[in-house]
């Protein structure tokens, strides 16, 4: 039981905020976004006995947070593809001696992210924000892994050419 409950809690810590964040960004309600991933934790702790807790359920954590989040959403009669497109994403890398600068181009590139079109933004968030693997996020998104890479290249050339073009004005 000890064990379990170690490799429980270290799940549990790895990846509630990430969770949290990923449920908040569909529901877009803070509250509701923590109460869905405490009923999936509480969910994997009551079937503990059959699931193996180990890096193996970060897929079927981000699939079960999506999958409830999207009852979530039915339940409030919202559609999914009516979900507001704003999301949040939180840059980590601000330097003491350029923290005015870092601001700034994290605005640009948030500002960026969400220009890009709703599912490829979804994907892109899913690989940089929440570090899914692009067979991890095919599986969460219900597409092919193919289809994951082509939308990560379309992000990836579209921040580009608009920070170029930003950095040049």
């Amino acid at each position: 039981m000890g064990t379990q409950l170690q490799a429980f809690e270290s799940l549990f810590r790895r990846y509630r905020a990430g969770l949290v964040g990923f449920a908040n960004s569909i529901i877009h309600n803070a509250g509701d976004a923590d109460e869905i991933v405490n009923d999936v934790f509480l969910s994997i702790w009551e079937k503990r006995e059959l699931l193996q807790l180990d890096e193996s359920l970060k897929n079927y954590l981000f699939t079960a947070v999506k999958n409830r989040c999207l009852n979530h959403l039915k339940k409030a009669r919202l559609p999914f593809s009516e979900m507001p497109d704003e999301v949040m994403a939180v840059s980590n890398d601000a330097g003491a001696l350029h923290q005015m600068e870092g601001r700034e181009a994290e605005m640009q590139i948030q500002v960026l992210i969400d220009k890009l079109p709703t599912k490829c933004r979804q994907v892109f968030l899913l690989s940089r924000l929440y570090e899914l693997s692009y067979k991890e996020i095919a599986a969460v998104m219900d597409i092919t892994p193919k289809t994951v890479e082509n939308q990560i290249g379309i992000a990836l050339k579209y921040l580009k050419e608009s920070l170029s073009a930003y950095k040049k004005a």
